[in-house]
This record gives C-alpha cells, structure tokens and sequence, in this order.
C-alpha cells in the first residue's frame, strides 16, 4: 500500500516536471474579468481610453485579461437609469461612472446587489451623497473628485488675469448639473473680488446655443466662462465657433476644451482623471472592498493657453500669466 502510494506520488512530480520543462504545454486559462462603464455621452469617451490604458499597464489588457461593456445615453438622460440597470444585471465584476450623473444612476441600480462602483471624475462625492466620507468613502463606490466646483472659480481667476481689461463676462451653465447654484455663488464672490460684472445664462439643447450666444453678445459681454457639466461638454464645438464668429473668447474646463478653440481653460484632464481611476479599479478587482477605498484628488490639473485663438482675437495676454501655463498651443 505504502510503495503504491509512493509510486502514485513520484508520477505526480515527475508530471509536474515534465509540464514545468515543457514550453509548449498549455497553460490553464485566467476567466477575464468584465467591466461595465456608463456614460452620458460619448465626449466622455477619452476617461474610458485612459481607464483601459491603465488597466492594461497593471495586467489587465483589453481583450485578454479584461472584457468591457460600454453604454452611451448620448446625453439623453432619461437613458441613464435603464442602461444603469442593464449593465447591473449582466454582473460585471466592477462597475465605472464617467460623471456624477452616471454615478447617481448606479448607485441607484446598485441597492441591492452592492456591486462594486468606481467614478472617474465627480464633483464633491459626499456633497453628492454618493460617499459618506472622503477618508472612508462606505458602501460600494469610491473613485475621483475631480473638484469642478472650487475650481471653477480658479477658472474666473485666470480668465481675469489672462484678460485684464475684460470686465463683463459670461457664466455659461446647465441647470441640470448638480450644485449648479452653489457654483454659481462661488462664481459671484470671485467676480466681486476682481470687480467683474458676471451674468449667467443657460443651455441644454443644441437649439438653444445660437440663440444664448445672441443674446450674449447683445449684452456686451466680453468674455465667457464654460461651467462644467455634460451637455457643454459634448457641445464645446459649436459654443466656441458661434463665440468666435462674434469676437468672443471662451474660457474652457479641460484642457481638451482648448484644443477645440477655447481661449483658455484649466482642469484635470479626461484620460488623466480615467488613468488614475484604474488604480482604484483594480483594487477592487484585488478584493479590496470599494468602502475601504478613500477618494483620490487629481493627480494632475491643467492650465492651457491657445495663443492660436488669441492671435486671431487680437488678444495679447500678460507674459506672467502664460509662465503659469503648463500648455501653450502656439501660434
């Protein structure tokens, strides 16, 4: 029984060995793990680029060690909760939210089964009640605040001191965005501060914005602020190419939103914010629960500067301005 048993053992190994020398011998298959995004829109698209960039870079490649599933309520927000819920019931291992809207709605479609949520980019998570704190975020979601709402006045700060004699400026918004009002009272006490007049105006449909921006230049305004939020975002296009017909400079969100005509703008970029995000993804993905996950600032904001746009206006902004730049597009 005993030399029977040793037998048996010594063919284990030498087997062991053989698979261990043998480079052609397959090797067990890892199941992927499958993750569900939502988006509001598709401009949110490059914070998915940067997520799956990351993910990669820590193991998980696209394809191979991981399987996305993506939904795009192309801005139509009555979408969002039923493409919440569709992407819960398909039981991906961790769930992501490009915004605070997206988080909303899986936090929502999440109260039952407590799948774990990651949001890559949100303005104040516990304001929001999405976390009950930043250190110990509880529950099942954690991820980026990306701050939109204190930096937006920062945003007035720099449009100030790249335009100084700019006095009359445009705060352009979207109701729909959570703490709209507040970030708009931050806005007035920053104004105040640097005696600018400041009238706000609203947009959130397409149609509207030629209309707005009419109505802005009828009222003299020098300059326009951007505030954050998903519809501007998906629109910037065409908001700074009526701007601009019209000899008005915009003051973006994103760095991005420069590239597209923006005079200027300052924030965190999207795939930075989705890059980072990746950390705390595959954290999850490690079995740390996502309550024990504090949430993280941006490891990076942008100030970006088009003097391609300021050329084509006239404009001249102060050399001590632009040293604070970290991206000049250049003429």
């Amino acid at each position: 029984m005993r030399k029977s048993a040793w037998l048996l053992g010594s063919l284990l190994i030498l087997s062991l060995l053989m698979l261990a020398l043998n480079p052609l011998a397959p090797t067990p298959k890892v199941q992927p793990v499958n993750i569900g995004i939502l988006l509001a829109n598709d401009a949110r698209f490059a914070k998915v680029e940067g997520l799956q960039a990351g993910l990669d870079s820590l193991g998980y490649k696209r394809g191979q060690e991981a399987i996305y599933h993506i939904q795009s309520a192309q801005n139509d927000l009555n979408k969002l909760p039923e493409l919440a819920r569709s992407l819960v019931e398909a039981k991906p291992d961790v769930l992501v939210a490009a915004g605070a809207i997206e988080a909303q709605a899986l936090k929502t479609a999440t109260i039952q089964t407590h799948r774990p949520v990651v949001v890559m980019g949100a303005l104040s998570p516990v304001g929001l009640g999405l976390v009950t704190s930043t250190a110990h975020p509880g529950g099942n979601l954690t991820g980026l605040n990306n701050y939109h709402q204190e930096l937006t006045a920062k945003r007035l700060e720099f449009l100030h001191r790249l335009l100084p004699d700019v006095h009359r400026v445009a705060i352009l918004g979207d109701t729909r965005v959570p703490f709209f009002a507040e970030t708009e009272r931050d806005v007035q006490k920053t104004a105040l501060a640097f005696n600018l007049v400041i009238h706000t105006y609203t947009v959130s449909t397409p149609e509207e914005i030629d209309k707005t921006l009419d109505r802005i230049a009828a009222a003299q305004m020098q300059a326009i602020l951007l505030l954050p939020g998903f519809f501007l975002e998906a629109n910037t296009q065409p908001i700074v190419e009526s701007a601009l017909l019209k000899s008005i400079p915009v003051f973006g969100v994103y760095p991005g939103d420069t590239a597209q005509g923006c005079l200027a703008s300052y924030g965190a970029p999207y795939r930075d914010q989705g890059e980072q995000s990746a950390h705390m993804v595959a954290k999850i993905l490690q079995g740390q629960p996502p309550g024990e996950i504090p949430i993280e600032t941006p490891d990076k904001l942008v100030f970006s500067v088009n003097l391609k746009i300021a050329n084509r206006l006239s404009i001249h902004p102060p050399t001590s301005i632009l040293s604070f730049a970290d991206n000049i597009i250049q003429p």
